[in-house]
């Protein structure tokens, strides 16, 4: 694989690139997130034990890391102080059976380390009538107190010598949906609006049966559409079967097209017009549990991103939704990563978003109608093993806080093997 920019570009960067070159056969049929368990080994290659080398070569490849995510702010919806925090262990490989499929596995424990989790920080906590930051949104949505789950349990086939791959089995969405190199809750942007769906998408579990494909359409353009249960539980992956063949199933579909620079680049440099469709009969609908509240929605999301100099990525993202499941009816984004600065693998994320809330469930009970939050974080590497990300926000007109903004202050630990 060749990187087409300066020697100068960043580790990182090639990192991101190159992680579908676990094997010969998936160098040109990646249409994953950074996120997605073979990126995530693939990143970690060079750190890789020989005795995992070894394995690698025999077509088994895995890896395990551990999250710990705190946050604080002094701005809570009633001015009072509010903090939360959390952590994640994961466990994830991928087995090569044949020379164009494997299986890819992850598993999790999800955790509090207090009363309150990173997840429910934001308005969730304050209608539950705990203390919250009064913010209609998501930060850090990973980090819960779920305990045990499946995050991925799939087989992942190559087509057409590599120009497509066909995925079926339990799969995190947003692994092949409005996809871009800042999107990862573990190494970029902590809050929804700057990841998939910029909070303008209905999502389900991530970790439900699901059947997604991509393929390059010529050199430059290419698709991707999925179709997954939208009722299953990832700490219950084989009520699955019960949820996506019912009589009462509902589906997330999706449909991507995009333009890349080239399949190596598909992550960086570029644009894509994302189509998604959540069904009725949904408990993510935003009022749910409420009786009469089980509508779903649709909606149209789009990104750009392209690197302007071999470190400097800007990007704008947005999108357009209606019904009842997404945060926002209206939300836009823009920002930029910086990859290498001050060591090759580290890399800053700074953005903007403007939102309008959902007017069907969240308007008629918020004190604002629109939100605007700001995010800065900086990933820092130490040796082979440890990444330490200090993170800062600032949000204005939090819609359900009695206060006019609010600062959320957070850190994040990784350690992966």
């Amino acid at each position: 694989m060749t990187w087409t920019r300066s020697n100068a570009a960043p580790t990182l960067i090639g990192m991101v690139i190159s992680c579908s070159a676990l094997s010969s056969f998936a160098i040109a049929a990646n249409f994953e997130s950074p996120d997605s368990v073979e990126s995530t080994i693939a990143q970690q290659k060079a750190q890789q034990l020989s005795w995992r080398e070894n394995l690698a070569n025999n077509g088994f490849t895995f890896g395990a890391d551990y999250f710990a995510l705190g946050l604080t702010s002094g701005d809570g919806s009633d001015g009072q102080s509010v903090d939360a925090s959390s952590g994640v262990a994961r466990l994830y490989g991928a087995w090569s059976l044949t020379p164009s499929g494997r299986l890819v596995w992850k598993v999790e424990h999800r955790h509090a380390y207090g009363s309150s989790t990173p997840k429910n920080y934001a308005f969730i906590d304050n209608f539950s009538g705990n203390e919250g930051l009064g913010y209609a949104g998501l930060i850090a949505p990973a980090f819960s107190d779920q305990g045990f789950r499946v995050t991925d349990l799939n087989w992942k086939q190559t087509i057409n010598d590599g120009r497509g791959t066909l995925i079926v089995g339990w799969q995190d969405v947003t692994n092949y949906v409005d996809v871009y190199a800042l999107a990862s809750p573990w190494s970029g942007f902590t809050n929804l609006s700057f990841s998939t769906g910029s909070g303008a998408m209905g999502l389900p579990d991530d970790g439900i049966l699901a059947l997604s494909a991509g393929h390059m359409i010529s050199d430059q353009y290419y698709v991707v559409a999925g179709i997954a249960d939208a009722n299953g539980k990832s700490d219950d992956i084989f009520d699955g079967f019960s949820t996506v063949f019912g009589s009462d199933a509902a589906y997330f579909t999706t449909l991507e097209l995009g333009w890349t620079a080239s399949q190596e680049q598909i992550y960086t440099d570029n644009v894509h017009v994302t189509f998604w469709h959540f069904g009725e009969g949904t408990r993510h609908n935003l009022n749910y549990p409420t009786p009469g509240y089980t509508d779903g929605g649709k909606g149209i999301n789009f990104s750009w991103s392209q690197f302007f100099t071999p470190q400097i990525m800007p990007f704008v993202r947005g999108g357009y939704s209606q019904g009842q499941v997404a945060l926002y009816d209206k939300s836009l984004s823009a920002g930029l990563g910086y990859f290498g600065l001050g060591s090759a693998n580290n890399n800053l994320g700074f953005a903007f978003n403007w939102s309008e809330i959902n007017e069907e469930i969240l308007q008629p009970i918020a004190h604002s109608e629109q939100q605007w939050t700001t995010e800065l974080y900086y990933n820092m590497q130490f040796g082979d093993y440890v990444q330490i990300t200090p993170d800062i926000q600032y949000i204005k007109d939090p819609s359900f806080s009695n206060e006019s903004s609010a600062w959320v202050f957070g850190v994040r630990a990784r350690l992966f093997i």
